[in-house]
Order: C-alpha cells, then structure tokens, then sequence
C-alpha cells in the first residue's frame, strides 16, 4: 500500500463529555484498592469494616449497589460541608450538581459505599485506612464537580479495498479528573484511553472530507495468540460477578444470568459482595494457590484437589441449579423441605465421586518459590509451573509431561533438560514395542511445544 492514494471519506472533530465513575460499591472498592496500594481484598475488606464500625465513618460497607437515592442527594450539602476540612478548596465542588449516581430506580437494599458526616481525624486512622477512606470521599466529591469535556478528532479513509478509522481526542477541561485522576480502574473513566497526545489531534483535526493522500509508509505487526493472563485478586473478583462469561452450557449460563437479572452490578456471578474476599483468603490459607507477582498461582495442592473432584464441584452449574430451585420455592413450586432434602442427597452424592484416595496435602510452601521450577521457559522466559503430571509455562504453550515412556522424570531431571537441552543417561524407560526396560539421556527437540526425544549412548565394545 506505500505510494499509493488513499481518499479522506469522513472528517469531524466533536465535543463530547464525560460524567464521573459511580460511587463506589465493595467489588469495585476491593479492585481499585487492590490496584493502586497493592493490598488484598480481605484487607480492604476489613478496613471498611473498622471505618464503618469503629469511626463511624462510612455507610454499609459490603453494598453491592453503586447507586444513591434522591434523599442521600438533598443530604449532600452537609455531608460536604462536614468534609470540608479535608478536600482542597481549589475543586470546583458543587452540591446542587446532580450526578447519575442519584437514581432511586437503581438503588437496591442498599446503596453505594460513601462518607457519613462523622470525618474521623486522619491522623488517628493507620496509612491504609487513610488511604481507603480517602478514595471512598474523593469519589463522592467527585458526583459534584463538572464532567470532564474533551474534543475528538476522527477521520475514515479507504486506500483501494482498505478502510481504516483514526481517533485522537484533547482535553478541554479535567473536571472531576482533577479529584480522583485519570489512570482509573478497569470500568472507570473509558474515554480518557487515548486522551493526552495533542499532537496527534492537532494532525488530524486538520485534515477534511475528500483529502486526498498519500500512503508514506505501512507497518504491520505479526503476533501470536498468547494465553489468557493469569488472575490476580482484582480480576479474579471481577470474574466471580460474571462467572456466566466463562460457562459453555447454555443453559447454565441463562440460569446463572436470570438469577442476577435485577442486580445492577452482578451478572450472572457466584459468591457475594460479603464473602468473596473470604474465598480467596481461605484458597490461600489451604495452600490451593499462592500469590507471586501479584499473580494467583495454583499450588500442586490445589491442581490435585481439583482433579479429585466431580464435575459437578468444580463448574458453576451447581449454583444456578440451586438458584432455579430456589425461584421454584418462591413460586411456590418446591418447598423448602424438599430443596434441603435433594441438596443433602446430591451432596452425598458428591462425597462418593470424589477420589480422594492419592489425594496428597503439601504443607504452605514459601511465597515466591512455591510449584516453580528453577529455569525459566526456553521459548519466552517465563516461569514454568509444576503440576502432579506436567510442567507447563505460565507465558506461552510450552509444555513438558513428567511421564516419559512410563518413567516418572524429577523435577530436578526436568529442569536439567530444560537449562542444558539434554539430561544425563537414565534408566527406567519401558519400550512401548517390546515392553522392555531401556537407558537413554533425554532431549529438548522443541523448545516451543516441549517435544521430548531420546539420545542413545553408544556401548562400550
């Protein structure tokens, strides 16, 4: 495409705005804090806890609702006048502004998490519960400050069969981005993506419709499918709320969105506002994962307590099932006797499918060397992770099994291979021709796939 001409098919440069994030709910203050001060869920958890207990300082803090009522809203002017004291009088905060957290329709049994008008003294609170407290008021504040206002430039051009869209947008005014900033959290502030450079608004706010141009030069950048990232508490918890996005079965998946249909910040999710952090807490103290980088890592524990179980235990389908049974005796179609007693009937029968008989429980290993192997991924250089039957990497699709002509290789074996592309000569091997027992050194053939081979010694004469 270089040289040739392309044609400038539509042009505009709009104004646009955008209003302030919600208020926060305990999900999206769990992942904001996780973000940014890199503490757990159960610790935000329990710090929202102690401000609303102990400093009296927040409203109910395991809400699931980002939503405020009008009546929160005719009670802002002394809710800000009492957090005067602790926000910069240089923000254009306006209690007679409306935001569209301020929606009745959207309130649930309760309503998002905010300041009371009891502001605790800041020096008395830890740095953590000061830090916490702090985004929960700057996030309300920022309901009453002026939307942030930008202008985006766009263009579509065609080159032969080609189409291509550009967008670069400007700032005009920072409006409540001058509170909370810019580098929000997944769900926050969307539009500010490719706010910043000017240059390139300035470029194409200048160009109009029926431009012609030239093609001056063209890259194309060749990558390759990588794997999904590996979870951390803030997009684990994030997953639990639409579970439903993961989950094959239709049918499941309809169930498990119906049960959530009125539920403005739940989609189709399993556990609770409340309970989550708990999980995720009790994963780690069980040594089912541990944490490396910020990233949830299953431990060999957990990979085997997971191939212990049933189906049935380890996939969604379970809660929505329940949850239909549930919609049933609220109808009146199913009483509660009969749930119970069917629920203790199909957890027995859990129990009995379960193979816990090689079932084998590891001590907590140490944070940061746990189910790892010492030499890194031949193919990309990341960690490579130790399960009961393969070793697999966490960046790419390499892969070693740790059964190789019915010998068990050790970890240490493994990472030989890895490090040096050959093991020292080995026995145990059985041939799968002749069911006899060989000797060979191993060999890395693929560094990509992981693809094993065999390198015979020569006998001595």
């Amino acid at each position: 495409m270089e040289g040739k001409r392309a044609t400038v098919e539509a042009a505009a440069v709009d104004d646009k705005e955008t209003a302030a994030p919600l208020p926060f709910n305990l999900l999206r203050l769990q992942r904001w804090v996780i973000k940014k001060y890199k503490l757990t869920a159960q610790k935000v958890q329990d710090i929202t806890q102690t401000l609303k207990d102990t400093h009296k300082a927040i409203t109910y803090n395991r809400s699931d609702c980002s939503y405020l009522s009008d009546e929160q809203f005719n009670s802002a002017p002394a809710t800000l006048a009492a957090l005067k004291g602790i926000l910069n009088p240089n923000f254009d905060i306006d209690a007679t502004r409306k935001s569209k957290a301020f929606d009745n329709s959207k309130v649930t049994a309760h309503t998002a998490i905010i300041p009371t008008n009891n502001v605790p003294d800041l020096n008395r609170l830890s740095n953590d519960e000061r830090n916490v407290y702090m985004e929960i008021v700057n996030l309300y504040a920022a309901q009453f400050m002026p939307r942030k206002t930008y202008k985006e430039a766009s263009i579509a051009i065609k080159s032969g069969d080609e189409s291509f869209v550009v967008r670069a947008k400007k700032t005009t005014n920072n409006g409540f981005e001058a509170l909370i900033g810019s580098d929000g959290e997944d769900d926050f502030d969307e539009d500010s993506a490719n706010d910043g450079d000017n240059s390139v608004f300035e470029l194409l706010s200048k160009i109009r419709t029926g431009e012609q141009l030239t093609t001056n030069k063209v890259i194309v950048n060749e990558k390759k499918t990588t794997p999904p990232p590996l979870f951390t508490e803030s997009s684990l918890l994030g997953a639990l709320v639409r579970v439903a996005d993961y989950v094959t079965n239709p049918e499941i998946k309809k169930l498990l969105k119906e049960k959530d249909k009125d539920k403005k910040d739940e989609h189709g999710g399993i556990g609770t506002p409340a309970t989550r952090a708990a999980i995720l807490e009790t994963l780690k103290k069980r040594n089912y994962i541990t944490v490396e980088k910020g990233k949830l890592i299953p431990t060999e524990t957990g990979y085997a307590l997971f191939d212990s179980l049933p189906d049935n235990a380890v996939n969604p389908d379970m809660t929505a099932l329940w949850s239909e049974k549930q919609t049933a005796i609220e109808n009146g179609e199913l009483s509660v006797e009969q749930f119970i007693n069917e629920l203790y009937s199909e957890l027995e029968g859990l129990v009995a499918e379960a193979n816990v008989d090689n079932l084998k429980v590891e001590p907590r290993a140490v944070a940061g060397q746990a189910q790892r192997l010492e030499s890194p991924c031949p193919n990309c250089g990341k960690d490579i992770v130790i399960r009961p039957k393969v070793c697999v990497c966490t960046g790419c699709e390499f892969k070693i099994y740790k059964t190789l002509s019915s010998k068990v290789l050790t970890d240490k074996q493994i990472d030989t291979l890895i490090n040096k592309g050959i093991t020292s000569e080995l026995k145990g091997f059985v041939s799968n021709k002749n069911n006899k027992e060989f000797s060979a050194k191993v060999k890395l053939v693929d560094k990509v796939t992981g693809k094993l081979g065999f390198e015979f010694v020569a006998k001595k004469a």
